[in-house]
C-alpha cells in the first residue's frame, strides 16, 4: 500500500515538473519568429510570406499590418541603399534608470538592440530614386515603441549633416513612434524637441524639401516636432491614434457638455481639420511623393509627368492633378 503512494507521489511530481518545463519553454518562445500573424480586426490568419505580397495587409479585410522597417527601406531603395550610421560615443542611460522589481532600462535596450539589429529606433538610409537624391527615415515601433531619445536624436542630426553635405533633394520620414522617451526624461524632452526642429529648420534653410508620413501610433513630441515640421504632412489611409495625447488623457480637457468625436486621432479626422496634406494608401507612398518631389524640385514637368501617369496603371494619378495645380 505505501509502495503504490510512494509510486504516485513520485508521478505526480514528474507531471508537475514536466509541465513547468513546457511552460518556461513557451514563455521563450518569440511571437515574432512565427510564421503566421492574426488579423487584429477580423481574426484572419495570414502567412507572412503572403502579407509581404501584399504590402503587408490582411488578406480578407485589408488591415494594415505594421510593416517592418527593413520592408518599408526595400520598397523605396529595391536595390539597396547607404546606411546612415548612428552615433555610438554618448551615453546609453544618461539618468541611470532603474524602478525595483523591473527590469532595468540598459538590460531593456541590449535586448531590443540585439533582437531589432539596430542601435537606435530609427533607420536613416540615402540613395537616388528617379534621379531624386533621397534621405529616408523610418522608424521601428517595436524597438521601445519607436521611442526618441537622445541617441536618436543625434542620428538624426547627424543624417541632417550628411543630407546638406552631399546636396540631398527630399529627405522623407516614415514615422510610428510613441514620442520622446520616458527613460532620458527631462533630458530627452530638451534633446529630441529643440533638436530636432533645429534639424528641420537647417534642411529647409538648405532648400530640402521634408516629406513626413504618419503611420498608425504616431504621437507626442515627435509628432509635433518633426512630423508637423514637414512641408508636407502625409498620413496613411486608416491610420489611428496620431494625437499628442491619447483618448483617455485628451477627454479630460473637453469643455462642460462637449462630447469627443468617434474618429479622434484618425488620418480621416487629420484632414478633415486640416492637419494632413494628402491620406495615401500604403501602395501609392513611393510613387506621389517621388512624383511631387520632381515637381517641386523641377527635376521634370508637369506635362512630362502626367504623360508618364497617363501611360501607366499608377493610381497615383488619381489624387495627383489637384495638388500640383496648387503647386
Amino acid at each position: 500500500m505505501n509502495s503504490w503512494i510512494t509510486n504516485f507521489k513520485k508521478i505526480k511530481i514528474k507531471i508537475k515538473q514536466t509541465t513547468e518545463q513546457i511552460l518556461k519553454k513557451r514563455e521563450r518562445i518569440d511571437p515574432s519568429e512565427s510564421l503566421w500573424l492574426n488579423c487584429p480586426s477580423c481574426g484572419e490568419l495570414n502567412l507572412k510570406d503572403s502579407l509581404r505580397q501584399l504590402d503587408w495587409s490582411c488578406k480578407k479585410c485589408f488591415y494594415k499590418f505594421d510593416k517592418p522597417p527593413g520592408e518599408i527601406i526595400k520598397t523605396f531603395f529595391p536595390n539597396g541603399g547607404t546606411i546612415i550610421e548612428p552615433v555610438t560615443h554618448l551615453p546609453d542611460d544618461p539618468l541611470n534608470f532603474n524602478m525595483p522589481n523591473l527590469e532595468s532600462y540598459k538590460s531593456k535596450l541590449a535586448k531590443v538592440r540585439k533582437k531589432e539589429k539596430q542601435y537606435t529606433s530609427i533607420l536613416i538610409t540615402k540613395g537616388e530614386i528617379e534621379n531624386l537624391r533621397v534621405h529616408l527615415l523610418v522608424s521601428n515601433f517595436k524597438f521601445l515603441g519607436g521611442s526618441w531619445d537622445t541617441l536618436t536624436t543625434e542620428h538624426f542630426l547627424k543624417s541632417v549633416d550628411d543630407a546638406i553635405t552631399h546636396g540631398c533633394d527630399v529627405f522623407i520620414f516614415i514615422l510610428k513612434t510613441g514620442g520622446v522617451s520616458m527613460y532620458h526624461g527631462a533630458l530627452g524632452l530638451n534633446k529630441v524637441m529643440p533638436g530636432s526642429i533645429i534639424g528641420m529648420n537647417k534642411l529647409k534653410e538648405n532648400n530640402i524639401l521634408t516629406i513626413g508620413v504618419g503611420q498608425s501610433k504616431t504621437c507626442g513630441g515627435v509628432l509635433a516636432s518633426v512630423l508637423y515640421s514637414c512641408e508636407i504632412v502625409i498620413f496613411e489611409k486608416g491610420a489611428h491614434d496620431l494625437t499628442f495625447a491619447g483618448k483617455r488623457i485628451s477627454s479630460q480637457y473637453l469643455a462642460p457638455g462637449e462630447e469627443m468625436k468617434s474618429d479622434f486621432g484618425t488620418a480621416d479626422e487629420k484632414l478633415s481639420t486640416g492637419q494632413a496634406d494628402l491620406l495615401l494608401d500604403r501602395s501609392e507612398l513611393k510613387s506621389t511623393i517621388c512624383t511631387l518631389a520632381k515637381v517641386i524640385k523641377k527635376k521634370e514637368t508637369r506635362a512630362g509627368i502626367e504623360e508618364k501617369l497617363h501611360a501607366s496603371t499608377d493610381t497615383s494619378g488619381e489624387i495627383l492633378p489637384k495638388t500640383a495645380e496648387k503647386i
